[in-house]
Order: C-alpha cells, then sequence, then structure tokens
C-alpha cells in the first residue's frame, strides 16, 4: 500500500503529526508499505506530484481550508481515497477564557494572528467560520480517522468515521524503564505533562483540590508538573513541593517521564473523553502506577483492569470526585509497594505491549484499505 500522510504541526509543536503520521507511518514502512511525508503548505501548492499520484490513500492531518478542499476535490475526482484526520474535539471548545485552549481562538471563534513585515501582530476575524468550513469539506473526502470512539461518534453524522488508537513507539520509553521505584525511599513524586488545554480538567475532575490536600498531609510527596507552569498555580500546591519542567521535545520525554513514581490522567467532560488514552499507554509500557479519570477515554483500559480510576460525573459531584481522588492518592503514597507490584504484574505488561505500535501496524494497515475500498 502506498500512502501520503499531510502533517500540519509546525517543528515546535510537533504532537499530532508524531502520534498520528509519524508512529503509524514509520510502522507501516517497517511493515514494507510505501509512506511519503509532506506538509500541508506543500500540498496546498503543489496538487500534481508523483507522491500524491502515487498514492493509494491520501491522509490529511485537520486542515480544510478552501486550498486543501481543493486539492481534496482534485485527488476525489480521481478516484483517490482522501481521508482527514482529526484528535480533538473542536466543536465542544469552550472559550478561551474558561478553558485556557489557544486552539479555540480558531476553532470557536475564527481569530486568527496576522504577522506583518515589521513584526506587528493584529487578531482578524475570518469570513467563513473554521467548523463551517471544515464540514462542507468533508463533502470531498472520504471520511475522517480520529483516536477517539468519542470523536468518531460525534461526527459520524458528518462523514465517515474510523477509529485509529494513538499507538506507542515501545523504542522510545523502554531506554528510561526504571528498575528501582520510588527514586528516592524518603519521596513520592506525582507527575503530570501537558497544556493549558487540560485546565478544566484540573479544575472540575477533583484532582486539583486533592492533590493541594495530599501534599498537605504528606509532606515527603512532590507534584512534578511538565509543561504549562500555570496547572501549579490551579492546585495551589506549596512551592517547596512543587517541580516545574518547562516543555521539552518529543525524544525527551520519555526521560521526563521516567521521573515519575505515580502518574496522572485526569479529565473531565465530554470534550476531555474525545482525547486519546496515550498516558495510560505511556504509563503501562514504563510500569509506573497511575490514576485516572474513569470515563469514555480509557474504558479499554478499565474492562482489562490496568491503572487505577476515579469516576467522573455530574458539577454537583465534584466534592465528591475530590474525595476519591484525595484517597486514592493517600493510600498509593502509603502503600506504593503493592501498587507498584499491580503496575509492573505480567498482566498489565502485556496489556501494554497490546498498544505498542509494531503490534497493531496490521489493525492501521487494514483500516487504511477499508477506507481506499470505501471510494471504490
Amino acid at each position: 500500500m502506498k500512502i501520503a500522510h499531510i502533517f500540519s504541526d509546525s517543528a515546535p509543536e510537533y504532537n499530532s503529526t508524531r502520534y498520528r503520521g509519524q508512529i503509524p507511518g514509520d510502522a507501516l514502512i517497517r511493515a514494507g508499505h510505501t509512506v511519503s511525508y509532506l506538509h500541508i503548505d506543500t500540498w496546498m501548492k503543489d496538487s500534481r506530484r508523483s507522491d500524491l499520484s502515487d498514492a493509494d490513500i491520501i491522509v490529511i492531518e485537520r486542515v480544510l481550508v478552501e486550498e486543501s478542499i481543493q486539492r481534496a476535490q482534485y485527488w476525489r475526482e480521481r478516484g483517490k481515497a482522501v481521508v482527514v484526520d482529526i484528535d480533538d474535539a473542536y466543536q465542544l471548545l469552550q472559550p478561551f477564557e474558561e478553558s485556557g485552549n489557544q486552539a479555540s481562538k480558531f476553532w470557536r471563534d475564527g481569530i486568527v494572528d496576522i504577522t506583518y513585515a515589521d513584526g506587528s501582530k493584529v487578531e482578524k476575524r475570518l469570513g467563513i467560520k473554521p467548523l463551517d468550513q471544515f464540514r462542507q469539506g468533508l463533502r470531498h473526502c472520504a471520511g475522517l480517522t480520529m483516536p477517539s470512539k468519542i470523536l468518531a461518534d460525534d461526527w459520524k453524522a458528518y462523514a465517515k468515521c474510523w477509529y485509529v488508537p494513538n499507538y506507542l513507539n515501545q523504542r522510545d520509553y523502554l531506554p528510561f524503564y526504571q528498575n528501582k521505584l520510588p527514586h528516592h525511599s524518603d519521596e513520592i513524586i506525582i507527575g503530570w505533562g501537558g497544556s493549558m488545554s487540560h485546565k478544566i480538567s484540573f479544575e472540575k475532575s477533583g484532582v486539583a483540590t486533592a492533590l493541594r490536600n495530599v501534599l498537605r498531609q504528606r509532606s515527603q510527596t512532590k507534584l512534578m508538573i511538565c509543561g504549562d507552569q500555570r496547572i501549579i498555580d490551579i492546585v495551589k500546591c506549596p512551592p517547596q513541593q512543587a517541580i516545574h519542567q518547562p516543555y521539552v521535545t518529543w525524544n525527551e520525554w520519555p526521560r521526563v517521564f521516567s521521573r515519575f513514581d505515580i502518574a496522572l490522567a485526569p479529565l473531565h467532560g465530554r470534550y476531555d473523553h474525545s482525547r486519546s488514552s496515550l498516558k495510560l499507554a505511556e504509563s503501562s509500557t514504563m510500569g509506573i502506577p497511575i490514576v485516572a479519570t474513569g470515563c469514555p477515554t480509557y474504558s479499554e483500559w478499565q474492562a482489562a483492569d490496568v491503572g487505577w480510576f476515579i469516576p467522573d460525573g455530574e458539577e454537583n459531584a465534584l466534592r465528591d470526585r475530590e474525595s476519591l481522588w484525595e484517597t486514592r492518592l493517600l493510600d498509593m503514597i502509603d502503600h506504593y509497594p503493592a501498587y507498584l507490584e499491580k503496575a509492573r504484574s505480567q498482566h498489565d505488561r502485556d496489556y501494554a505491549q497490546e498498544w505498542w505500535v509494531d503490534r497493531r501496524v496490521d489493525d492501521i494497515a487494514a483500516t487504511y484499505e477499508e477506507i481506499i475500498q470505501s471510494v471504490k
């Protein structure tokens, strides 16, 4: 099979492209398929490249502005399977002031930043709402791929949807596997990494208040936040118990992740439920105990009994969730050896391997073949 993957991330971002493009694409190459990678700017400027004309399927990361739609229409009219990949619930974004999510300015409000030659910047509101344009553009595509069944359910009214999970390249993580946890006998590090798009995740899951209470009761515990430092401000933890790790590149992340003794994956609401289950794949591969929100994002992990989970719920149940998070985290700290033994059991390790990309590359190829057949 020949695949052309159109990636959209810039070099400083390189997150969606890593998991939605390079990791599965490189695994497909190792399995004997042909994959070419093109940046979105190239896709929109040159519609007749040989790597496109030779491709059996063209995968576009999330961008369906006018020029991209024109290219999709051009190749669809020539019998190509053109599919758009999304990994975020753009239609559910809350206002920037509430969510802290930079993407909401574009997808929700249709506002883009324009930079002039002199370096000055202005905001411009687009004439058509990006979500409306995106939905219209889907008419010229075979459908959508996404790493979330919730996302697929929300978009099936607009196009055919195929579930393609985010898989892990275990080669990135296993060199950093820690044989001894906790790292220090007199210290437990609770860790999390991400951006301010998780502001609501911390505020409404109940974990922020729980962490504050846990840190007050267990002075040997520290909270390590990797990425946006403002998450520490949401928790309001004592400065001496806070560790901030600035953003790192993708290849540095596994080393940073390996510093955790306990990992966190808090979520809240349908926007969060539309995320992938990557944090569970990371923690299970590394044998690090993790406590996460029990929600559709992690339903497969819950069914497999891998990880520990706090139920999500309505706003009026926030205090209950805070209490459950607090109780679980205190128990993990006080009985860490038992949790570590479970996280490193053969059962959990075997299940983690089900999310390694080379184990699932045939599933990815089969999905792409199904998409190709759907347009014939």
